[in-house]
């Protein structure tokens, strides 16, 4: 499977250290200089450093290619435009991604592009009422 990841923060690193020892082939497009300079390199991974939000970056990295999108920025709104820019391209990859902000929950759905969404407030909300039942 062909992964496209933007957002090399904890999450993305990880999501991508997991996929790729599963033999996946991981691209991930980061903005913060600093963040792709000390990022560890990894089989079958791939570094672009740029806007995961600029369409050209979004090409070079493969996203024609991509069978899923994984949007995992530290911002909703990055990750909402990859969603719809992912949804644009012909070969319609999957899109997950990450809700920083719970109250934008309401935006992360199959009409902004986004297939799969979760915050990890409402992930720890539902264990804890699991918990507690």
């Amino acid at each position: 499977m062909n992964a496209l990841i933007i957002g090399a923060g904890k999450i993305g690193t990880s999501v991508a250290k997991y996929m790729s020892e599963k033999g996946h082939k991981i691209s991930i497009i980061e903005k913060n200089e600093t963040v792709c300079e000390g990022f560890e390199k990894m089989k079958d991974v791939t570094l672009y450093c740029g806007d995961g939000c600029d369409p050209s970056i979004l090409e070079k990295a493969g996203i024609k290619i991509a069978d899923v999108v994984v949007a995992v920025t530290g911002d909703d709104e990055d990750n909402l435009v990859v969603a719809q820019l992912s949804k644009l391209q012909p070969n319609m990859p999957r899109v997950v991604s990450i809700i920083n902000n719970p109250k934008n929950e309401w935006l992360f759905n199959k009409k902004w592009g986004v297939d799969e969404a979760e915050s990890s407030t409402s992930i720890i909300s539902k264990l804890i009422e699991k918990d507690i039942k």
